[in-house]
């Protein structure tokens, strides 16, 4: 297990992201092997903490509260790859903590992996969609 830190960022939308340093999702991408084809995710790197249209908080009164908030995360280094997304597996107490404060179940299938095996987070670092 590793740790980083990345930036939370609110959206007026109701997106909530912890953005990542893009030399971290760079690094790993560059792990996973040539003969698996890749591309660059549409976003930056980030941490999908509240996802826009998809869930919307229910205590709206702390929307930003913690806008440029530096958060704390530990990672596991081994990229996770299915037939769509390779990404990152991430633990965080302090964005479970955010969430519920939100009125949000601690995670959801929308901050899950992709894989929706672990309970976690995850940071997206390439896609299959060519």
């Amino acid at each position: 297990m590793l740790e980083s830190t990345g930036t939370l960022v609110y959206a007026p939308d109701y997106r909530l992201v912890v953005s990542i340093p893009l030399g971290l999702a760079d690094y790993y991408r560059s792990m996973i092997p040539k003969s698996v084809p890749v591309q660059k995710p549409r976003w930056a790197a980030h941490i999908t903490v509240v996802r826009a249209e998809k869930e919307t908080p229910t205590i709206i009164q702390h929307w930003g509260k913690y806008d440029g908030e530096v958060i704390h995360f530990n990672y596991d280094p081994d990229v996770q790859i299915d037939k769509t997304y390779c990404w990152i597996n991430v633990w965080c107490d302090r964005l479970v903590q955010i969430r519920e404060e939100l009125g949000l179940p601690p995670k959801s299938r929308w901050t899950k992996p992709p894989s929706g095996g672990h309970q976690c987070f995850h940071m997206t670092i390439a896609n299959k969609k060519f």
